[in-house]
């Protein structure tokens, strides 16, 4: 896990590097340029204020936001962040090189991208949000929640948080809508992009592998991986009772007592006995299991000592912080990461023997749905509870089954028309 690769500085020769400084500066001038080109070679068509609105929403983007995203170091340039700029590059580089002899120019798969690119991180975040909604909300003392916090989490991508089915329906509906208005074959365009989304998506698990989010269960396998102390893997741990808390494991009822003791640990040591009642972390009183683990997890991640207040004693017993990584988990980034590159190669050699456009992007869902439900079985996300009822399923399995029904018909759909594929707009263009 590498969350932050490095850091970039505030300033360079007495000058902001973000805000109004020289990544602003620089990116007028890149955004005139391409902008004047648009113009000379199309005039003033609809691409170009689409063109021209994405280039001021970025221009707002790095003149009011990456400031108040820099830390004291610098701007931080996250694991998680670089590797979906490469897959985005990677992946449209693959769609310019197949795009060209299909008739769909440059120009054409750039554009594209683009739209495709903000739907999709759109429909990925939206669908995070709702699946860990738990995770993204914040509550004040009075349990009510906090609008502004909440929100901020809630577009924070630079701790990742992106679930890829959202992303697909997104970038579909970016297709749809950009094909209508290029004119454009739809099901030879989603075709194009089915392959170059998979590579995207794999160089993409690699980010959460170095942000550390999308783990797997705990295992005993030689390859499994141990993430540090505070990373997502290790909390969830912490808060599921699954690994020892500053040696101790609560009951799930409140108030919080002391269910388990580990062997060895200080708090044993300091004679921490099954069925003690925290009343209190440092000076937060606990009442609840929910906010002595809180506090607990809190304290474990980032102090050196922590003085518990129990039930019964004059005195609080005070533990020294340890830091101890997570339970070694399956690294399923890296699993779905192979599974996507595996996906890629296939449907590029699939595409060789297809006969009727839309079969490359249906194999891509058919395979996918299928690999993406087995992965879950590794993964340690909750099952979806559905009015008071779980469904004994992720949400994740959930939507595999209906994208495979789905795909299911769709097959059923090409089988029943005429074979035949059609050129990129290029070339129908050109012949007319």
């Amino acid at each position: 896990m590498r969350s932050t690769l490095f850091y970039i500085p505030k300033e360079f020769l007495g000058i902001p590097v973000f805000g109004f400084g020289w990544v602003l500066g620089i990116w007028a001038i890149a955004a005139g340029v391409l902008l004047v080109q648009t113009v000379r070679r199309e005039g003033w068509t609809r691409d170009v204020f689409v063109q021209l609105g994405l280039a001021l929403l970025v221009g707002a983007f790095i003149a009011f936001i990456l400031p108040g995203l820099a830390e004291e170091k610098g701007l931080p340039v996250r694991g998680y962040g670089t590797m979906l700029l490469i897959a985005m590059v990677a992946g449209i580089g693959l769609t310019i090189w197949r795009g060209r002899p299909r008739g769909f120019d440059d120009d054409f798969v750039i554009s594209l991208a683009l739209w495709v690119f903000v739907a999709g991180i759109a429909g990925a975040r939206s669908f995070y949000v709702v699946e860990y909604w738990e995770r993204i909300r914040v509550v004040g003392a009075d349990n009510r929640l906090l609008i502004a916090p909440t929100l901020l989490n809630m577009i924070n991508l630079a701790q990742g948080g992106l679930v890829v089915y959202g992303s697909v329906i997104g970038g579909i509906c970016a297709v749809v809508i950009y094909t209508r208005l290029k004119k454009a074959p739809l099901l030879a365009t989603l075709d194009l992009v089915a392959p170059s989304f998979m590579l995207g998506l794999a160089l993409g698990r690699i980010g959460c592998f170095l942000n550390g989010c999308c783990f797997g269960a705990v295992c005993e396998l030689p390859w499994a991986v141990r993430f540090p102390p505070g990373s997502l893997a290790h909390i969830h741990q912490l808060e599921k009772g699954q690994a020892f808390l500053l040696g101790l494991k609560f009951e799930p009822q409140d108030p919080p007592r002391i269910r388990d003791v580990e062997k060895g640990s200080e708090a044993e040591a300091r004679g921490i006995k099954v069925g003690d009642r925290i009343l209190a972390v440092g000076d937060i009183p606990t009442p609840t299991v929910i906010q002595a683990k809180a506090a607990l997890i809190e304290a474990a991640v980032n102090s050196s000592q922590v003085c518990l207040t129990i039930e019964g004693r004059t005195k609080p017993v005070c533990l020294v912080v340890e830091k101890i990584r997570s339970l070694p988990v399956h690294p399923t980034q890296i699993y779905s990461s192979i599974n996507a590159f595996l996906i890629c190669l296939f449907l590029l050699a699939f595409e060789r023997v297809k006969r009727h456009d839309g079969q490359v992007v249906a194999m891509m869902f058919t395979l996918y749905s299928v690999t993406r439900f087995l992965l879950e079985i590794l993964r340690d996300d909750e099952p979806w509870v559905l009015a008071g009822r779980s469904l004994g399923l992720t949400i994740a399995q959930i939507f595999c089954i209906g994208i495979f029904l789905a795909t299911v018909g769709f097959w059923f759909y090409l089988f029943r028309t005429k074979p035949g594929l059609h050129p990129g707009p290029a070339f129908t263009q050109a012949r007319v």
